[in-house]
């Protein structure tokens, strides 16, 4: 008689644990919030990609002006000694 009162109870606690577990939810997908932060978190690393780019592009167009600013200073000290020398 006990033996049959130890596995019923033994059956029960066990179907108890397993719906506990089944009840929590637990799931490989993920919820609405998650989505939409990895969204967001998406949208937000686009747009610094995109500022990067634009940034590099900021960048090179100013290193060509600066080489373009510097060919012309080395033309006018090339003048300035050339001016200076006739004086």
């Amino acid at each position: 008689m006990r033996e049959g009162v130890r596995k019923t109870v033994l059956v029960f606690c066990s179907v108890l644990l397993l719906a506990a577990f089944m009840a929590t939810g637990c799931t490989r997908y993920a919820n609405e919030e998650q989505l939409q932060a990895l969204d967001e978190t998406k949208a937000a690393a686009l747009s610094a990609e995109e500022k990067v780019t634009e940034l590099e592009k900021e960048k090179a167009a100013l290193e060509a002006k600066l080489a373009d600013k510097q060919d012309e200073l080395k033309k006018v000290g090339e003048e300035k000694k050339t001016v200076q020398s006739k004086l």
